[in-house]
């Protein structure tokens, strides 16, 4: 076999795949089944073949890498006496550890990865809190195992920590009080999803100090030379450039974005280049490449270009901090220099899965991470897909010229022919990928990459180059950056003229796996029709595919309320393609709309809102809304409730006005259609006086065939009773599913009211351990006593329903 460690590669995937979505008793199930088919294979393979041969050593050795992806995964994954700790509150205590990467605020804060880290608990805290949280656990038994210091699995992460002596550096030894709390979960639809991103590097926890002290300093090591190296070419950086450069520049050479401003990761992001913002295989082929064949050209040996090439190519990716893409690029690029040593052919795929195999196994989480997926992705299309694309190109080509049909090309034709070629090839194969991973495509990325990966090599090389001249001068740094410089400006010029064409940023939403293996049938299909000159077929063969994939799926109403703590947002996708928000505000979270609204828009495929129905203006159902005002996000209408609070000095409504959105006003009997979907509103009456918002907050009623569903805001128990009379006027069914008034107050959701609608679910937007007791005991009862089952955020994160109007069913939030 030519190459074992792509099919070892495969099974380590396959093996850590299958423990994701299996518990561990169906894991070592499939691995029995697998190990008796493999054994039947093997017989039968002997019968057909009798002469000796490596293939039941290849079969043993795959299913073994199977077996060590799931167990790998397993213990990956393992959740200890800590973390079931910390599912349910914060530890108080100290942290003791080394510091291996440390990043600087302007205001001197740091953010510090730490390794080899321990834990000493707070008793006290143990005595209070711990006690009431785990009832299965005596708190003599968690005293005793938590008392002493505890070594935790993986690395810590200390976000914002004031320093009270002296500086910190990669190596430093440290103590830190705080507290220390698991990693977030992505609890809604669209959400970055922190937990995957934190895992897949080795950080298992968040630590959040009240103050750190340098226990004793490292002695000289790499890390802190490295450390020290990065803070010198930062602040060369910071003293020569203007803020947007430097910010730019510092991302893209040192791998730090904490000084670029949202403008710029949007533009970047919204041009599909984002790629150009992180370290990648790209600087690692330009740094450590370009010093090898320098070198080789200077008639150096290939012993010593390979030691200093590798050398400094170890330093810059200690420097960066190690991210995924570099340790799988320097892995490869080692690989490289192996084999320029000793004189054989170097295999891009096996290098490859060399890398994946030694990354998987130290963090098994790495499988998830959309980074580390797609740059894997980028590689094998490279290694594998564009090699035979290629063939199977010049093989038509060469047939067509000697028909006669096209003349022979020029050298500098072919060249950009084969750019483009293989621009195509490579977008096409990791298009599906970003579509699931970041619920957009920007089409015009596929010419930008053409003039903007070669322009790479030259920025890289003046970064480089002005970041060491200014450790001796920093006219000398000035003049060698220039080259960057110039080439960041165009970069943006160009960007911001493609921005403006339409269709430059599609917002596709976030497809189902099934999708993302339809759209690589397509491809692949349509590239063997085009091959073999069935240009129409192969068009109509895939307008086909599609039209069949769009009539077998059904469109449903999807209404999902989002986990934004303390707060209410709802979005409501119709089945004919209109977009509502229902509230959208917390005071317990800020920048919503960036971290959760918009985000969660992409991933439903909306890029715009037909409706923003506003129930009432407390701070908790607004200030989401008001980002998007300041955002200028695509707006069609905004509703109000019409009443003569909202009709008299309203900030939300003077703040919607400046930005030219149009505002419509809502009471008691008006309605909204959407085909067979109609939203009515049951309260306020026109004009009404409300005592204070929360009484004048909109109701509406949703009714979609047989399906039924009623919005509540706010609204206190005094006006419910208002409700009740208006029900009888269309005979209207119980409902399906409420939405429990002010987060489940004990002031709201009257007994009266639950006879009077019979609700079959109830659905609750909170936070956890909010100031209010939201939602209170009271109110569970009186729901659970009138035979509703109860969802709220704060036990499970976003709220996902779903009905084509006949049924429904309803179901927290959770990554597929």
């Amino acid at each position: 076999m030519r190459r074992p460690l792509f099919l070892f590669f495969i099974g380590l995937v396959l093996g850590e795949a299958a423990a994701i979505f299996l518990d561990r008793i169906g894991f070592f199930v499939m691995a029995l089944f697998l190990l008796i088919f493999m054994i039947f294979c093997f017989i039968f393979y002997r019968k057909v073949r009798r002469e000796q041969s490596l293939f039941f050593i290849y079969e043993v050795l795959c299913w073994f890498f199977f077996l060590m992806g799931g167990i790998a995964f397993f213990r990956a994954s393992y959740f200890n006496e800590i973390d079931r700790i910390l599912s349910k509150k914060t530890l108080t205590g100290t942290l003791i550890g080394q510091v291996e990467y440390v990043r600087q605020n302007a205001e001197g804060e740091y953010q510090i990865t730490v390794r080899e880290n321990s834990f000493v608990v707070n008793e006290s805290y143990l005595k209070d809190k711990i006690k009431k949280n785990l009832k299965k656990c005596s708190i003599s038994s968690i005293k005793s195992n938590l008392r002493q210091t505890k070594k935790l699995p993986g690395k810590c992460r200390l976000v914002k920590i004031p320093v009270s002596k002296g500086k910190i550096y990669p190596g430093d030894f440290i103590t830190c009080t705080g507290k220390l709390k698991a990693i977030e979960e992505q609890i809604n639809p669209g959400e970055f999803n922190t937990k995957i991103y934190y895992y897949s590097v080795g950080i298992r926890y968040q630590f959040f100090g009240e103050n750190l002290t340098r226990k004793r300093e490292s002695p000289l090591s790499l890390h802190r030379i490295a450390g020290n190296v990065r803070e010198k070419i930062d602040a060369i950086y910071r003293h020569i450039l203007s803020d947007t450069e430097y910010a730019l520049l510092k991302a893209i050479f040192l791998g730090d974005k904490t000084d670029l401003s949202k403008e710029q990761k949007h533009l970047y992001e919204e041009n599909g280049m984002a790629h150009l913002l992180a370290v990648s295989g790209l600087h690692v082929s330009i740094v450590g490449g370009m010093l090898f064949r320098f070198l080789r050209k200077k008639g150096r040996s290939y012993a010593f270009s390979c030691m200093v090439g590798s050398g400094i190519l170890f330093f810059y990716a200690v420097m960066t901090g190690f991210g995924n893409s570099v340790f799988r690029a320097a892995v490869m690029f080692f690989c490289f220099l192996l084999a320029q040593y000793f004189g054989a052919e170097y295999d891009m795929i096996s290098s490859m899965s060399l890398a994946g195999i030694l990354m998987l196994l130290e963090h098994p989480w790495r499988l998830l991470e959309s980074g580390c997926v797609i740059s894997f992705a980028s590689i094998f299309s490279i290694g594998i897909i564009l090699p035979i694309a290629k063939e199977l190109w010049e093989k038509r080509s060469q047939n067509r010229l000697v028909a006669g049909e096209f003349p022979t090309e020029s050298p500098r034709r072919k060249i950009i022919r084969q750019a483009f070629f293989a621009n195509i090839v490579i977008s096409m194969s990791i298009t599906p990928l970003l579509l699931r991973f970041f619920y957009q495509w920007s089409p015009y990325s596929i010419l930008l990459n053409m003039f903007v990966i070669p322009a790479m090599s030259p920025l890289l090389i003046s970064a480089v180059l002005g970041g060491l001249l200014g450790f001796f001068s920093y006219v000398s740094a000035f003049l060698g950056c220039i080259p960057a410089v110039v080439l960041l400006r165009t970069f943006e010029m160009i960007f911001r003229l493609v921005k403006q064409i339409p269709g430059a940023v599609i917002v596709t939403g976030c497809p189902p796996w099934w999708e993302i293996l339809f759209l690589y049938f397509i491809e692949i299909s349509f590239f063997f029709l085009w091959y073999y000159r069935q240009k129409g077929f192969s068009v109509i063969f895939c307008l086909f595919l599609i039209a069949g994939r769009c009539f077998f799926t059904v469109p449903a109403l999807k209404i999902t309320m989002l986990d934004v703590g303390q707060g209410e947002c709802i979005f409501i996708k119709m089945p004919t393609g209109e977009s509502m928000l229902i509230d959208g505000g917390s005071t317990s979270k800020k920048n919503i709309a960036e971290y959760t609204l918009v985000p969660a828009l992409k991933y439903y495929g909306t890029d715009h809102l037909d409706y923003v129905i506003i129930t009432h203006t407390d701070e908790d159902h607004i200030s989401g809304i008001r980002e998007l005002f300041e955002q200028n996000y695509p707006i069609k209408h905004i509703v109000l409730p019409d009443t003569k609070a909202m009709n008299s000095s309203n900030t939300i409504r003077k703040a919607g006005k400046k930005k030219g959105y149009s505002f419509l006003k809502i009471s008691r009997a008006d309605q909204l259609n959407f085909g067979t979907i109609h939203l009515r509103c049951l309260h306020p009456q026109k004009g009404w006086e409300a005592e204070d918002t929360n009484s004048g907050s909109l109701v509406l009623y949703l009714t979609y065939d047989k399906f039924t569903m009623l919005f509540t805001g706010d609204l206190n128990g005094e006006q419910e009773s208002l409700l009740e009379p208006d029900r009888g006027e269309e005979s209207m069914p119980s409902v399906n599913i409420l939405k429990v008034a002010h987060h489940g107050s004990k002031n709201s959701t009257t007994k009266s009211f639950l006879e009077e609608f019979q609700p079959q679910k109830a659905i609750i937007s909170a936070g956890k351990n909010n100031l209010y007791g939201h939602p209170h005991k009271e109110t569970i009862k009186k729901l659970q006593k009138n035979g509703a089952d109860i969802y709220g955020t704060l036990w499970g994160g976003a709220i996902i329903i779903e009905s084509d109007g006949q049924k429904y069913k309803i179901n927290y939030f959770k990554r597929g």
